[in-house]
C-alpha cells in the first residue's frame, strides 16, 4: 500500500472535510479558492488522480469533484483523533448539575438526552458503578464445617462470605491458602475474585475446598450493576431511511440492551471508530463512534450511532471533551 505525501495528506483531509459539510463532490478549484493553496490547479487535479486510483477517492460521472471512500473516511477520523486526543486543553463539556442527583436510570437517559440533542444521531450511554478493589483476603474457620471468607474492600467496606469447609483441611493448610488468596487479590476489582480462584494452583489436598470458595464466591459477588439510556433513534431513521433491515437490527438490539454486544468495549482506546464491516452484527450504512469515561463516580460507555457519512469532526471533539469532562472537575475540586 502506497504512502501518502504530506501534500496528498492535506488535500485528502481537506476533501473529506468539506465533503461532510455539503455532501457534494469536492472539485480542485473548490480547494485551492477555500484554503488558497500554493500550487496549481493541475497539480491538484494529478494529486486527485492518484488518490483516486489508490483508493481514497471515487468521481461521479456526473461531476469533476471526487467523494471521499471508506478508506479516506479510516484515515480522516484517524488524524482526527490524533489531533484532537492531544488538544484537551481545548475541549470543554459540562453536564447540567441536577443531572448528578438523578438515579441512574434518569442519569443515563438524560445524558443520552443532552449528547443526542447536541449531534443529531443516535446515541447509547451505559453507567455502571466503579468496580470495588480488594485490600485484604482472609480465611477464617466459624464452626467445624463452615469457613469465613473475610474481604476487606478499598472503600472501607468488609465483605463477609460463608464457605462450606472439608473437615480434613489443617489449620497450617488453611492459613497458607488464605495468605496466597490474600497476595493473588490484593489490588485487583471484586469482580475478578472468581477468576483469580479459579486459576489458583493448589495442593491436591486442597482442591475441594477451592471448589467451594470459588462456588460461594461467585453466587455471593455479582457484576457491578449497568444502566443504559438510548434517545434519538428518530434521527437515524430519517439520516438511512432506505435501510430498513439496518435500522430494525438496531432497534431490536437497543430494545434488549444489546449495542455494546456490537464491538469490544475492553480494545477501546480514547475515542474509536468502527465502519459497518468491523461490527459485530450485519449492519450496513452506518458507522459507530464510542469512548469509555467516567461521571458522579461511576464507569461509563458513550456510543453514538450515525449514517457513514456523518459529521465525525464535531462528534469526535465532543466526545473528546466529555472524556475530559470529570478530570476538570476533580482538578477544579481539588483547587478549591
Amino acid at each position: 500500500m502506497s504512502i501518502l505525501t504530506q501534500r496528498q495528506e492535506i488535500i485528502l483531509f481537506s476533501i473529506v472535510d468539506d465533503f461532510l459539510k455539503v455532501m457534494m463532490p469536492i472539485s480542485s478549484k473548490h480547494l485551492i479558492e477555500k484554503y488558497r493553496l500554493d500550487i496549481s490547479s493541475a497539480t491538484v487535479r494529478n494529486e486527485m488522480a492518484k488518490l483516486e486510483t489508490d483508493g481514497y477517492l471515487t468521481k461521479p460521472h456526473t461531476s469533476a469533484g471526487r467523494i471521499p471512500s471508506r478508506k479516506a473516511l479510516r484515515f480522516y477520523t484517524g488524524m482526527l483523533s490524533k489531533e484532537l486526543g492531544g488538544s484537551k486543553s481545548q475541549l470543554d463539556f459540562d453536564f447540567h448539575p441536577e443531572v448528578e442527583e438523578m438515579d441512574r436510570g434518569g442519569m443515563t437517559r438524560s445524558l443520552a438526552d443532552v449528547i443526542s440533542s447536541t449531534t443529531q444521531y443516535l446515541t447509547q450511554v451505559s453507567l455502571t458503578e466503579e468496580d470495588e478493589i480488594i485490600k485484604g483476603l482472609f480465611l477464617t474457620p466459624i464452626t467445624t464445617n463452615t469457613l469465613l471468607l473475610i474481604i476487606v474492600l478499598e472503600s472501607g467496606t468488609i465483605r463477609k462470605i460463608p464457605v462450606d469447609s472439608d473437615d480434613f483441611v489443617t489449620v497450617p493448610e488453611l492459613e497458607k491458602l488464605g495468605n496466597e488468596m490474600n497476595v493473588l487479590s490484593y489490588g485487583q476489582p471484586l469482580s475478578h475474585l472468581p477468576s483469580i480462584i479459579h486459576q489458583m494452583q493448589v495442593a491436591p489436598t486442597l482442591t475441594v475446598l477451592k471448589a467451594s470458595i470459588w462456588q460461594s464466591v461467585t453466587g455471593g459477588i455479582s457484576e457491578p450493576h449497568k444502566v443504559v439510556g438510548h434517545s434519538g433513534f428518530n434521527h437515524l431513521i430519517h439520516q438511512i431511511s432506505s435501510d430498513i433491515a439496518t435500522l430494525q437490527l438496531l432497534y431490536d438490539d437497543m430494545e434488549s440492551d444489546q449495542l455494546n454486544d456490537i464491538i469490544d468495549l475492553n480494545t477501546i482506546d480514547g475515542v474509536d471508530v468502527y465502519f459497518s464491516d468491523e461490527l459485530n452484527r450485519d449492519y450496513d450504512s452506518i458507522s459507530v463512534i464510542a469512548t469509555n469515561f467516567s461521571f458522579n463516580g461511576m464507569n461509563g460507555n458513550l456510543m453514538i450511532i450515525g449514517p457513514e457519512m456523518m459529521g465525525y469532526k464535531e462528534v469526535i471533539r465532543l466526545m473528546y471533551a466529555i472524556r475530559n469532562q470529570e478530570m476538570k472537575r476533580s482538578e477544579h475540586s481539588d483547587g478549591k
